[in-house]
C-alpha cells in the first residue's frame, strides 16, 4: 500500500512538472491579420507573447509571418514551425482581414478558425484598408501588445456607437444567413495609430468594397436600435455662408425607440420605412446670440431631425448600391410574405428596395447653461 501511494505521488509532482514546462513554451498569439499575396496564397501575420519567468519579468514579443494556401496551413503549420514551443490561439483577441482578401468568401477562409475548438470565438474581427499587417507591426507602448491595442480601440468605438461588435463567434453564423448580411469595422493605419474608419458592407459573404463613414455608421446603428454605452452626434445645424464652430451642435442621445417595417405594396415592391424616436441632451452649442445661451429648443431639434433624416437616404443608397441586406430585409420576407419570397428573385428585386426614414429628435436638456 506504501509503494502504491508513493507511485501516485511521483505520477502527480512528474505531471506537475510536464504541465509546468508546458506552459513555459506556450507561445501565445495576442493578434493576427490576414493578408493575400499576388500568388492568391493567404499570408498570416501573428504578435506572439512568451510568458515571463525567472530570468524576464516582462514578457517578450515576437512579430512572424508566413504564407499558406489556406489560413490553418499559414498560421497553425508555418507559423509553428518558426518558433520554439507550442502555438496557443486561446489569447488571440483580434483577427484582422485585409479589404483584398476580405473580398473573396470569408466564411471559406475562416472555416478552420471556427472547427478548432481552441481559437477564441470571441476574437474581435475587423477590416483593414491596405495591408492588415500594418497595423500588427505598430509599436507599442510599455508591455500592451498590439492585440490588446487594436481591442481597445474596437470596444471604444463600440462604447461610443460607431461600430458594432462582431466577434467570430456572432460573424459566422451571419456568413450563413440567407436572410441578412453581415457587416464589419474598417480600421486603418494612420501615421503610427490606428483608427477607426466606419463599417464595411458585405454581401454573400463577401466585402463589396462599399463603405459607411463613421458618422454614417453611427445613425445606422441608432436605425437598427443598436445604441452603445454612449452616443454623441455633431451637425451643422446652421448654413450661414461662412462655416465656424457655432454653426454646429453635439447631442447626447440618451434614450431611443426604435421601429422597422416592411411591407409590399399592391405592385409586389419592398417597402421598408424606419421610425426613430431618440431623446438628446446639448453638450455644445454656440450659435446663441446672447451669453444667456437663449434658443428654441424645438427649432433646433426639429432642424436635427431633418439633418438625420437626409443622412439616413445616404445610408440607403449605399445599402442598395452594394445589395448589401445589413438590415435582415429578406428575414422579414421569408417570415411575413412567405408566398411571394418563393417568387421572389432578391438579387434583382432587392436594389428596387423603397427606404424610408422618419426620425423625430426631442431635446429635454440643455446642460447646465439656461
Amino acid at each position: 500500500m506504501r509503494r502504491v501511494m508513493i507511485c501516485v505521488l511521483l505520477s502527480l509532482l512528474l505531471t506537475g512538472c510536464a504541465v509546468e514546462n508546458q506552459l513555459k513554451n506556450l507561445q501565445l498569439i495576442y493578434a493576427t491579420s490576414l493578408d493575400i499575396n499576388d500568388n492568391n496564397d493567404i499570408v498570416a501575420t501573428v504578435t506572439i507573447q512568451s510568458p515571463g519567468g525567472k530570468e524576464r519579468n516582462v514578457p517578450e514579443h515576437e512579430i512572424i509571418s508566413a504564407t499558406g494556401a489556406t489560413l490553418q496551413e499559414a498560421l497553425n503549420n508555418k507559423i509553428g514551425q518558426q518558433i520554439a514551443g507550442t502555438v496557443g490561439t486561446s489569447k488571440n483577441q483580434v483577427l484582422l482581414i485585409s479589404e483584398k482578401l476580405a473580398k473573396q468568401d470569408l466564411a471559406k477562409i475562416l472555416d478552420s478558425a471556427v472547427r478548432i475548438s481552441d481559437d477564441p470565438m470571441l476574437a474581435k474581427v475587423a477590416i483593414v484598408r491596405g495591408d492588415s499587417s500594418d497595423l500588427i507591426r505598430l509599436k507599442r507602448v510599455g508591455s500592451a501588445t498590439a492585440g490588446e491595442y487594436l481591442r481597445k480601440i474596437i470596444q471604444s468605438a463600440r462604447h461610443e456607437t460607431v461600430i458594432p461588435a462582431i466577434t467570430l463567434h456572432s460573424l459566422f453564423p451571419l456568413l450563413h444567413d440567407s436572410g441578412r448580411d453581415a457587416v464589419l469595422p474598417i480600421l486603418k493605419k494612420e501615421g503610427d495609430k490606428a483608427i477607426v474608419d466606419g463599417m464595411g458592407l458585405l454581401h454573400k459573404r463577401k466585402f463589396t468594397g462599399y463603405t459607411l463613414t463613421s458618422k454614417q455608421s453611427t445613425l445606422a446603428l441608432l436605425l437598427n436600435g443598436s445604441k452603445g454605452n454612449a452616443c454623441v452626434i455633431t451637425r451643422r445645424v446652421k448654413t450661414d455662408d461662412k462655416d465656424s464652430p457655432a454653426d454646429y451642435m453635439g447631442l447626447s442621445i440618451i434614450d431611443l425607440k426604435q421601429k422597422k417595417q416592411v411591407w409590399l405594396d399592391e405592385s409586389g415592391h419592398v417597402q421598408v420605412r424606419f421610425v426613430l424616436k431618440m431623446k438628446g441632451s446639448i453638450i455644445e452649442y454656440a450659435g446663441s446670440s446672447d451669453q444667456a445661451g437663449e434658443y428654441d429648443t424645438k427649432e433646433l431639434a426639429q432642424r436635427f431631425s431633418e439633418i438625420l433624416m437626409d443622412d439616413a437616404k445616404g445610408i440607403f443608397q449605399q445599402l442598395l448600391k452594394s445589395h448589401s441586406d445589413a438590415y435582415g430585409i429578406a428575414r422579414d420576407i421569408m417570415a411575413y410574405y412567405p408566398e411571394a419570397w418563393a417568387k421572389m428573385d432578391w438579387e434583382t428585386e432587392y436594389p428596387k428596395t423603397n427606404f424610408q426614414a422618419q426620425i423625430a429628435v426631442e431635446i429635454v436638456s440643455k446642460g447646465i447653461i439656461n
